[in-house]
């Protein structure tokens, strides 16, 4: 009976403990997990100095690293990018881009990279926007990743042009389909894909090999969840993001000098004892 009394204490003190003692965060950009409570892991993320519970489907899709530095990646060469934007992605995603590319341009597709490398303090600025024009947190994140959780981090997810549900209906996405797998991209958010996303059929990873990506392809088509739709709330918001992207983007966000200044937050956060961001 004294173990029983013993046990019982500790389980039901720890929790109460932890969320008492939560130290207040600072950073705009932070990205925290509570403690585990039970079976249930609640992730949240503080945003513009105010805490949001990260809420499914992103929970459990947390991305890392959060930052990249100068030295890892490398620019898409203008003629590949929409409108000759500045664009850049992982050094070691690079060479099988470019190959990709360049024989799409041989079989007469062109193919335009609109977004590739943003920033987890970038993906929190298109939050604040958003939040200051009077959207919540729980409408935004419908559609838009939280910090810290979308791909574009990795520096090897990219978007082509356009990036909306009209690329769905075009034939640079159709030959993607057919060829992308061959030089180690996924469609990473397809109709039936395991992250139970919406689809977009305009956002592709590089994962590596061939044969990597085709294992996962057809783990996504033998899902049998129900498809995901892009609706027309989730297009206005797309767009929203695309326009965000557009007009503010700057240096520090995608690359250059200045791109040490992700890295340091990052040593920030993680100086705060954050249990992971």
């Amino acid at each position: 009976m004294q173990y029983l009394v013993i046990l019982l204490s500790i389980t039901f003190f720890i929790p109460a403990v932890f969320a008492s003692d939560q130290p207040e965060e600072v950073l705009s950009i932070a990205v925290d997990k509570l403690p585990i409570k039970y079976d249930n892991v609640i992730e949240t993320v503080i945003i513009d100095a105010l805490r949001y519970q990260v809420p499914e489907p992103w929970t459990g899709n947390r991305q890392f690293p959060t930052s990249r530095n100068l030295d890892e990646l490398k620019q898409i060469p203008t003629q590949y990018t929409h409108e000759g934007s500045e664009i850049y992605i992982l050094a070691e995603a690079h060479p099988p881009l470019l190959e990709m590319l360049e024989q799409a341009h041989l079989d007469g597709i062109e193919l335009k990279v609109e977004s590739a490398y943003r920033s987890i303090h970038y993906q929190t600025r298109i939050f604040i926007r958003m939040l200051k024009q009077g959207r919540s947190f729980e409408d935004i994140v419908r559609y838009v990743a939280p910090p810290g959780y979308s791909q574009h981090m990795l520096g090897t997810a990219m978007d082509f042009y356009p990036s909306n549900w009209e690329f769905a209906e075009t034939k640079q996405y159709r030959w993607l389909q057919e060829n992308g797998a061959k030089f180690g991209f996924e469609e990473t958010y397809s109709k039936n894909n395991r992250y139970r996303m919406p689809w977009e059929a305009w956002h592709w990873n590089y994962i590596g090999e061939p044969d990597i990506v085709d294992e996962m392809v057809a783990e996504d088509a033998d899902k049998e969840d129900e498809k995901s739709v892009l609706t027309e709330a989730a297009e206005s918001t797309v767009t929203e993001v695309s326009e965000i992207i557009e007009r503010d983007l700057e240096p520090s966000d995608t690359a250059g000098s200045t791109f040490a200044e992700g890295a340091i937050i990052v040593e920030e956060v993680e100086e705060g004892e954050i249990l992971s961001n």
